[in-house]
């Protein structure tokens, strides 16, 4: 049984960096999914919380006016320590495609990340049966859950993470490709050595020369690795400031943003994310 609790989401949380997240202190009221379904994925934002397998998940929801007509679905994932609410201030890419459906989830302790070797920040598995799996099959329940409620276009449904958060989006799209359209990772590009074995989709890349907590010099590895395997025409890429493209068959394209930066999010990154996952549904790229 999928169960979900909603309510009005506020301003509570933590900002999404590689240092430890505070509980949210705002306290909501909560309304109960089972009854009135329709009523609890109304348009607007607020906090969901989700029965994994008798463990309650939580996250922020942001659904948009329009209901009319199929929806994209993208999760975003937020970094090592912290939360669904401090992504979704960072990367808000509600406000650069507004008519898309957002999930922020919220990772739990037990991942060890760099800044945290004993696992008590939130975070996420990084790999295959890591934890059980509870992240895999809590992405499968929220999916579910909104594939039933809200009009979700199968064809555009996406994933984007930072950090911690990026490894797992890696995770969902080489486990659970066949319902992902293209994937977005920000200072943690994809896991080299299972590039082989994800699916052949479009992918979006960008990582900073100065990252502090995964260097360039191990990310970059990931480049030829992501050309080879979406066959792109390295060739024929386009250079846009610090983002260049290069295209690949059936609308394939490989976006990498390398930039001077460190670990954060550059703010040009979301928008350009967004306008990324416009370009390419499931069966066409």
């Amino acid at each position: 049984m999928i169960l979900a609790v909603l309510s009005v989401s506020g301003v509570a949380g933590c900002q999404d960096t590689s240092t430890a997240a505070g509980p949210t202190t705002t306290t909501h009221a909560a309304e109960s999914l089972t009854p009135a379904p329709d009523r609890a994925y109304r348009p607007g934002q607020r906090d969901v919380t989700f029965d994994v397998g008798g463990l309650a998940r939580t996250a922020v929801l942001v659904v948009p006016a329009n209901l009319t007509g199929p929806l994209p679905l993208v999760f975003v994932f937020h970094g090592h320590g912290g939360q669904g609410r401090g992504i979704q201030r960072t990367i808000d890419l509600e406000s650069h495609w507004p008519e898309t459906v957002v999930v922020y989830p919220d990772g739990l302790p037990g991942h060890r990340g760099i800044t945290d070797p004993e696992g008590v920040k939130p975070g996420w598995q990084s790999e295959l049966g890591e934890a059980g799996d509870r992240d895999l099959e809590f992405f499968d329940v929220i999916l579910t859950a909104l594939q039933s409620s809200l009009p979700v276009d199968a064809e555009r449904i996406y994933v984007m993470g930072h950090s911690n958060g990026s490894q797992f989006a890696s995770l969902v799209l080489n486990q659970r490709g066949e319902a992902i359209a293209a994937a977005a990772n920000v200072a943690a590009a994809p896991n080299a050595q299972r590039i082989e074995s994800d699916p052949v989709r479009s992918r979006f890349v960008a990582m900073g020369m100065d990252d502090p907590l995964v260097p360039f010099e191990l990310q970059q590895r990931a480049i030829p690795r992501l050309e080879a395997k979406l066959a792109v025409d390295t060739a024929t890429a386009t250079v846009d400031g610090y983002l260049r493209s290069e295209a690949g068959p059936n609308n394939i394209e490989l976006a990498l943003y390398v930039h001077p930066g460190g670990h954060a999010v550059p703010p040009e990154v979301p928008p350009l994310v967004a306008d990324f996952f416009r370009r390419h549904t499931l069966s066409g790229g």
